[in-house]
């Protein structure tokens, strides 16, 4: 089953990539502000669209690089924290066209370059969002070939098919059909092949598994770090209150706050993989699930970034036009944000459950963590906001805590007591 769900997913991310690319109303000379507001059915499909083929590459990745071992291992950790921490963040920066689509529909053109220039001036944005995001996504393109390909989980052919099909997209993107879908397509070959490569390989089980006991550490660490963060973003807005007249006061502080929750979400991811090699079926389905999610969560934030740019530069009566334009539009709603939500927090729930019922740990641990979900819906923003993330962290650090060690590899010695 799992070599057939990584098999999908190597081709199903290319295609999406290769319709998203074929839809975008910017292609060729068509650039500049107008062109989203000339072509509003299509910047939505297209927007949408690119979000989840790169979220789609993101497990499917992290499948091409799940049966490395030793050999490979340093290549492998680098393309896997770029997977998690960049190539995700990244795929929450399509959130941005989708606002300035509404911004386009609801304001002048000279307000929306003014908008667009405060958001791009924002710190946090750039250097929490932008900068990762963009070197995570480069890096996880180039390298994972690469490493599967070091450590023979494919072909090095293939891996150089890969990388041709990106270099192809990053050099003809937004060029007119077809030549702009032409790295897509080559990718979606490449990726084809991976996948039934990578359902042939067979790592030998006297390798020491160097590369899963980094999965391991970081996933038990995230657990642990998630809750604190989300903690530290909750507390950082401004003025705990969610009168968002308060933040545009303290721009600098919404926007950490912004991204610190944006980091929580994500910090979960590791934690939510971790879960997925250590319970049984119900809880790998679950945490498989409550990972993705958490990827599309986790970008939502960026809305809050082009919300306060509007708001700092024009009256709070056209911001508000704004964001009920961009409330209508149904594919991002019930595309990317209403399920990202709700399988997130329930996920949250559920996962401790299974691992509860897995035997991993006593059933008061879900318990803890169901009530700081439930905490975050019925507190939100305030004085007693802090009590969601200590229940979660009381919650996921006691899990953490209790999940066995990975088992030795085949041929492994048992150490041995020494005799005192």
């Amino acid at each position: 089953m799992r070599r057939f769900t990584l098999q999908f997913l190597l081709i199903l991310a290319p295609a999406f990539l290769a319709v998203a690319t074929a839809v975008d109303p910017g292609l060729g000379d068509a650039q500049g502000i107008g062109v989203y507001r000339a072509h509003p059915e299509a910047t939505q499909w297209h927007s949408v669209l690119l979000h989840w083929s790169w979220l789609l590459f993101a497990p499917a990745f992290l499948g091409l690089l799940a049966p490395i071992r030793r050999r490979g291992s340093v290549l492998a950790r680098i393309a896997w924290c770029a997977i998690v921490f960049g190539l995700v963040t990244f795929s929450a920066l399509m959130g941005y066209d989708l606002a300035l689509l509404a911004m386009e529909q609801t304001m002048p053109d000279a307000d929306v370059a003014r908008a667009d220039q405060a958001f791009q001036a924002m710190g946090w944005a750039q250097w929490g969002w932008q900068v990762p995001g963009l070197a995570g996504w480069a890096v996880a393109l180039l390298l994972t070939p690469v490493a599967a390909a070091y450590a023979r989980v494919i072909s090095w052919w293939t891996a150089a098919g890969a990388l041709l099909g990106t270099v192809l997209y990053l050099q003809f993107a937004i060029s007119p059909l077809p030549v702009s879908v032409s790295g897509p397509v080559v990718m979606l070959v490449a990726y084809g092949v991976a996948g039934w490569e990578a359902g042939r390989f067979r790592a030998a089980q006297d390798e020491p598994a160097t590369f899963g006991a980094f999965k391991d550490a970081v996933g038990r660490v995230c657990l642990v770090a998630a809750p604190v963060v989300f903690g530290a973003g909750l507390l950082t807005v401004p003025g705990l209150s969610p009168d968002i007249a308060v933040s545009v006061r303290h721009p600098g502080l919404a926007q950490a706050s912004a991204f610190l929750l944006h980091l929580a979400w994500l910090l979960f991811v590791p934690g939510m993989l971790l879960l997925m090699r250590r319970g049984g079926r119900f809880t790998t389905v679950a945490a498989a699930v409550t990972a993705f999610a958490l990827m599309h969560f986790s970008g939502l934030m960026v809305g809050d970034y082009s919300d306060l740019a509007v708001r700092l530069t024009v009256p709070a009566q056209t911001a508000e036009k704004m964001n009920e334009a961009m409330g209508g539009y149904a594919l991002f709603t019930f595309g990317w944000a209403l399920p990202a939500m709700a399988l997130s927090l329930l996920g949250l729930i559920a996962v401790p459950i299974g691992a509860a019922a897995d035997g991993l740990v006593r059933w008061w641990v879900p318990v803890l963590t169901g009530l700081g979900v439930v905490a975050f819906l019925a507190v939100g923003v305030g004085p007693l906001s802090v009590l969601s993330p200590l229940l979660l962290l009381a919650g996921f650090g006691l899990l953490a805590r209790a999940l066995p060690a990975r088992r030795p590899a085949a041929g492994t010695p048992t150490p041995q007591p020494v005799a005192a």
